[in-house]
């Protein structure tokens, strides 16, 4: 039951973001995130959860320069934080195939 949820939901967002004029207002909402560390890993939380966390598993690595989409945010005030990249932080840029830390990207 929750899968078929999940999946109309998703259909239905595309249906939404592939309607004539829909794709200017999805891409104002859109970010270009610049990573700004050495290698990054794109972490994939469980789907109990919205926001990852650093012991969730890598998906696959960005390096510095790697330009990636973020349309999404996590704002985690008040919730568990993570130490990447020289810098302590709650929130992450939410990319294709994952998240990854705030602190490490920034936007272009």
């Amino acid at each position: 039951m929750k899968k078929t949820i999940l999946v109309l939901a998703a259909v239905l967002a595309a249906s939404v973001l592939t309607a004539p004029g829909s794709a200017s207002a999805a891409d104002s909402r859109c970010r270009t995130v610049e990573v700004t560390a050495k290698k990054v890993g794109v972490r994939k939380p469980p789907a109990s959860r919205t926001s990852a966390r650093m012991s969730d598993p890598v998906v696959r690595w960005v390096y510095r320069g790697d330009r990636l989409r973020s349309c999404v945010m996590t704002f985690n005030r008040g919730s568990e934080t993570y130490r990447a990249c020289g810098k302590a932080g709650q929130d992450w840029y939410v990319v294709r195939g994952g998240q990854i830390p705030r602190t490490c990207a920034r936007v272009v």
